[in-house]
């Protein structure tokens, strides 16, 4: 049984990012429960655990995935960013185009595809409503850990152009909404803190709009 591996937190925040371009190689099942068994750590209100998560590796079902991921990423692409592509594909907006492209054409390639569903509110004031507030914190522990384990992931939704015949496949029950889709595997590029802006651009002091130039004793 695979370990914990000996990984510095703040450098798996800083270089965790999207990794669209993975390596066919397969990801032993053990790694895949050890970034689960980290996403379940993930808070919930009232310890709920509202969450499931559907691995799939099987190539029958890769296969299926991927031609109703390719058709939702050709009705995505809007004639902007189809633009971006053939005029500018090396600025920043095309590389990430030409990664999201890429991981539309090889979707299928990708060893492990783990679709994060969440359980409906059924009470009258938030009846089938997803508890989006518990799934979010544990996708990101997901992600982290799988960052520890060398492995590359990126978050997607757009599967759920074709959620019907995607949770059909699946035997998602409709209770759950299949909120995001998460390939995984061994990445083919290097990790990378992405660009960001500086944390006092984005940060308030007390009041929306309240700036300061250092941080503040």
């Amino acid at each position: 049984m695979y370990g914990n591996p000996p990984f510095d937190l703040y450098e798996a925040i800083y270089t965790t990012r999207s990794m669209r371009r993975l390596k066919p190689d397969p990801v032993p099942a053990e790694i895949i429960v050890k970034v689960i068994e980290a996403a379940t750590m993930g808070p919930s209100g009232s310890n709920r655990q509202p969450w499931i998560f559907v691995v799939v590796r099987e190539k029958e079902n890769k296969d299926f995935i991927a031609v109703r991921y390719r058709q939702a990423w050709e009705r995505y692409l809007k004639p902007g960013a189809r633009e971006i592509l053939a005029k500018a594909p090396d600025s920043p907006q095309g590389r990430i185009l030409k990664s999201a492209r890429y991981l539309a054409e090889h979707i299928a390639e990708c060893p492990v595809l783990i679709f994060a569903c969440v359980k409906k509110y059924t009470d009258l004031r938030r009846a089938g409503t997803p508890m989006y507030n518990a799934l979010f914190p544990a996708i990101q522990n997901l992600c982290l850990a799988a960052r520890g384990y060398g492995l590359g992931t990126s978050i997607t939704s757009l599967h759920s152009m074709f959620a019907a015949e995607i949770d059909a496949h699946l035997g998602v029950p409709p209770e759950y909404a299949n909120m995001v889709l998460i390939p995984m595997g061994y990445p083919k590029g290097r990790w990378a803190r992405p660009e960001r802006k500086p944390a006092l651009a984005v940060t308030f002091w007390e009041r929306w709009g309240e700036r300061r130039d250092g941080i503040p004793d």
